[in-house]
């Protein structure tokens, strides 16, 4: 855990952080999969194979900043929630734990959108360029 909290938290600003940050993850994986198919479709626009590999390492470098960004703010989500739920006492958010118990944590919402689809995109790419290479190398 984090240092002491003070003894006066208002759980209702910490609560909104939490969404806040929610709300932030969800913009950021909305970027990063209209980016990814916007490389998609360059990619599949273009004729050229170095056009082709110039845009599949654009959208490398591009998913790996934003997969980078996910990250860090899953991290946040993860260390504010740890903070409430040890602390704050609600009912509801309780309730909605013990409805979620059975899933691993890493396998639930903010993981796989902060963490795993961004992941997986950025592989995917990486594979993709190493086929194109291939495929100009014929």
């Amino acid at each position: 855990m984090s240092e002491p909290l003070p003894p006066t938290v208002d759980w209702n600003k910490y609560r909104k952080r939490i969404e806040y940050e929610d709300g932030l993850l969800n913009a950021r994986v909305n970027v990063f999969l209209i980016l990814n198919g916007l490389g998609a479709a360059a990619l599949g626009l273009s004729k050229d194979y170095t056009a082709q590999i110039i845009i599949a390492v654009v959208v490398i470098a591009v998913n790996l900043l934003l997969w980078l960004c996910t990250l860090q703010t899953a991290l946040v989500i993860r260390n504010l929630n740890s903070e409430y739920i040890h602390d704050a006492n609600d009912p509801i958010d309780k309730r909605v734990r013990q409805s979620l118990k059975w899933l691993p944590r890493g396998l639930r919402s903010t993981a796989i959108l902060g963490v795993w689809l961004p992941l997986i995109l950025f592989i995917e790419w990486i594979v993709g360029l190493i086929m194109l290479i291939a495929a100009a190398c014929k």
